[in-house]
């Protein structure tokens, strides 16, 4: 273990985490020096009940305290119970930890010029986001502002990302792109403002000024950035521009919902809400560096997307890769092999390691990598602790 991962606290912690599907509640507490998952519910939610995550995981805090016969949920304050009348007898919660999902991911509408590489390009960036691609756009000379307005209508997408071109400066180059962004500023004219995208555009970067400045003109506004062009030159692809943007977007969008904003009542300073994504590889960052392992690949299974997580030795930040359950996407065929499992193991997609060769891989089949793994906001070695002796066994 680093030197720099020593327990810091000796309270009771109380993990929170929902989606759209699912909320889940957690007891972790120290047992003889090192800590423990004391307790844990968890209830399948379902969007067309509109049971908000909070409300969700008031009823489930209620619920675990219950089974374990003492209070966690303080009722005056409709907040986990952060103090009682007797602090000597340490019934009281020291800590809380929250990560939600609040939205269902983005729907991303792709349009592009004719061919296949930037389009091609712009959905290997969003793979790396919450989203969900609802229609490609390849534009033709001549396109209907009128059709396209009405297909925007019918795919009311939450972001439009429009592509094309390589860096290639003068007119000539930017032509067809330029082209292809007036249709679309035309059609989101017609469109009512509230009703209209976000936009970012990664194409061309010579010819990004000029289609921002025509999508600030459209009356009732319009909001619309450039990022870095996802394919500058033949066979080159850059991703991190738009991926990092469309995160951004998605996560400011959850930080503006009534459900994180009433989640920040409740958890406890140095932690923030964060998302599912953020803490699962939170988790798998720990792992590959606790056990001196060149490169991670962690998978947590559920729904709406399977979240695929790689750390490496001597990079700062991890890849991520979501994916449609119970699927196995071309675009990973590079990656390590999958040596840590949260959730269901999909051994019809990827079997478990067998045999000497396969030293080490790990599999927690409660799904509750992420839920612990938030805990580390407060202190790694918690997080490793639980996530070592309660979750994930070696294989």
């Amino acid at each position: 273990m680093s030197e720099k991962l020593q327990p810091r606290h000796a309270s009771s912690i109380l993990a929170l985490r929902a989606d759209r599907a699912r909320a889940e509640a957690a007891l972790i507490e120290p047992v003889n020096g090192v800590h423990r998952l004391i307790a844990w519910e968890s209830a399948s939610l379902s969007p067309a009940d509109g049971v908000a995550p909070p409300t969700a995981l008031s009823a489930i805090t209620r619920l675990l305290g219950a089974r374990l016969g003492r209070s966690l949920w303080d009722e005056s304050l409709e907040t986990p119970l952060l103090s009682s009348a007797d602090p000597a007898l340490g019934l009281h919660l020291g800590q809380v930890v929250a990560a939600v999902d609040p939205l269902p991911p983005l729907r991303v509408w792709i349009g592009g010029l004719t061919g296949n590489e930037s389009l091609a390009a712009a959905q290997s960036a969003l793979d790396s986001t919450i989203c969900r691609p609802v229609a490609l756009y390849r534009y033709a000379i001549g396109g209907d502002p009128n059709r396209l307005a009405a297909e925007l209508s019918d795919a009311h997408p939450d972001l439009a990302v429009l592509v094309g071109e390589y860096d290639r400066p003068g007119a000539g180059a930017a032509s067809p792109v330029l082209e292809m962004c007036e249709e679309v500023a035309q059609a989101l004219a017609l469109l009512p403002a509230g009703s209209r995208p976000a936009v970012y555009f990664a194409g061309n970067r010579w010819a990004a000024p000029a289609v921002l400045d025509r999508w600030s003109r459209l009356p009732g506004g319009l909001s619309a950035d450039a990022v870095d062009n996802v394919a500058p030159a033949p066979g080159v692809h850059r991703s991190t521009a738009l991926a990092v943007a469309a995160s951004r977007l998605y996560w400011r969008r959850c930080q503006a919902t009534p459900a994180v904003q009433s989640l920040r009542r409740w958890i406890t300073p140095p932690s923030e809400v964060r998302s599912t994504a953020w803490s699962f590889a939170q988790a798998v960052r720990l792992w590959r560096q606790v056990h001196s392992l060149p490169a991670l690949h962690g998978l947590f299974c559920a729904d709406p997307l399977w979240i695929h997580v790689c750390a490496e030795e001597g990079r700062e930040g991890v890849r991520l890769r979501f994916a449609q359950p119970q699927t196995r996407p071309a675009a990973l065929a590079g990656w390590p092999p999958l040596r840590l499992v949260s959730g269901p193991w999909p051994t019809n997609l990827w079997p478990r390691p067998q045999g000497q060769r396969w030293p080490g891989h790990w599999w927690d089949p409660t799904g509750l990598v992420p839920l612990v793994a938030n805990v580390g906001q407060i202190d790694p070695l918690i997080a490793y602790q639980v996530l070592a002796q309660d979750l994930l066994h070696e294989g």
